[in-house]
């Protein structure tokens, strides 16, 4: 996905430098030339004899299709375990319904899941070179080792700052209480913090939830034979399927059939706002910039509502679209995506007008 440099490490022992001195360069320089090079590409078992490697303090845990390499607890990785498990299924659903090719790889699907997010950053980093990005993203799927990484969503910025701000809370009451404040008053604002402490809560397990199946739609998405040009496609259409999928609960069904929520909403309040992007603009969208923050949050939330409106009204169209986006023509030319998109479900125009105005109602 990304391209990687090899930094050379310059060494200069002077004169005056000790014999101790000179030994523990040398023992930096060994532990140094331990960690591999990272390969061009690896799957299945190699990616996780990497992972290990580049991360002795993790552990496995096996499902039946899936490793969780992690550093986390047993309640963060099993939760992890079974919405890995159900995206799976639902998604072998999905392509059942629309009569593609299921996903069959012969080792298990590896996903990295870190307990601390600085950790994370520092891994995206190291194996991806993925910059500022890493810091603005909860997970994401490297095409070039074929697994996932996420870290646990209670250590994001936002819920680690509310998490203190509730510690402060609870200190404060605690001081009201022993200056003789009002029990009655006591006891309210105790339950108020325990109110917003279980929400925390809830919102911790959707992120995760969300994060760990939108992944694994992409692990799919790549390690199928399902869409031959899947690596020429726009960075739109990947998210857009893999939006399709999120939920908040992998307990009830979920997938392009259903709407999630959270992202229906934001796209409906966004058209509301008249802050969509014309259907012609997202089709030409190529690389998307996760700095732009807002852009981000509307392109998701409008490629995710256009995949599964289109499954719910051209089943057939879609699965021929995205078995076709990517591919060479006989001249060996990719077909522009506009091009594709106009022949296979018609005028844009006019596909955007029935689905906005789905969408709105």
């Amino acid at each position: 996905m990304i391209s990687h440099s090899n930094v050379p490490l310059a060494l200069d022992l002077r004169r005056d430098t000790t014999d101790t001195e000179t030994m523990w360069i040398l023992l930096a320089i060994t532990a140094a030339l331990a960690v591999p090079p990272l390969p061009a590409h690896t799957a299945g078992r190699e990616s996780l004899e990497l992972a290990r490697q580049l991360l002795p303090e993790a552990h496995p845990h096996r499902t039946s299709r899936y490793v969780v390499l992690s550093d986390g607890d047993r309640e963060l990785i099993r939760s992890v375990e079974h919405s890995l498990e159900e995206a799976r299924r639902q998604y072998d659903r999905w392509c059942r319904t629309m009569r593609l090719p299921r996903a069959k790889p012969e080792d298990r699907l590896l996903c990295i899941l870190f307990h601390n997010r600085s950790d994370f950053i520092s891994f995206a980093e190291q194996t991806e070179g993925l910059g500022e990005t890493a810091a603005l993203v909860s997970g994401y799927f490297s095409p070039r080792f074929e697994w996932i990484a996420c870290f646990d969503p209670e250590d994001s910025a936002d819920m680690a700052a509310a998490a203190t701000m509730l510690a402060d809370a609870d200190a404060d009451i605690q001081s009201a209480e022993d200056r003789g404040a009002n029990p009655e008053q006591i006891d309210d604002a105790r339950q108020r913090i325990d109110n917003a402490r279980a929400e925390m809560l809830r919102e911790e397990r959707a992120r995760r939830t969300a994060v760990t199946i939108h992944e694994a739609i992409h692990q799919l998405v790549h390690i199928g034979d399902a869409f031959p040009g899947r690596r020429a496609w726009p960075g739109w259409l990947h998210e857009g399927v893999s939006v399709a999928f999120e939920t908040d609960n992998h307990r009830n069904p979920f997938g392009p059939d259903r709407n999630y929520p959270t992202r229906a909403d934001g796209f409906r309040e966004a058209i509301e706002a008249g802050h969509h992007i014309p259907l012609e603009t997202l089709l030409a969208e190529q690389a998307i910039d996760h700095t732009d923050g807002h852009h981000v949050g509307v392109l998701y939330d409008q490629a995710g509502s256009l995949i599964s409106w289109l499954y719910r009204h051209k089943r057939r169209e879609l699965a021929t679209f995205l078995q076709q986006a990517g591919v060479p023509d006989s001249t060996g030319l990719t077909p522009d995506l506009t091009t594709l998109f106009t022949e296979t479900f018609g005028s844009p125009t006019k596909i955007e007008r029935r689905w906005l105005a789905d969408v709105s109602r």
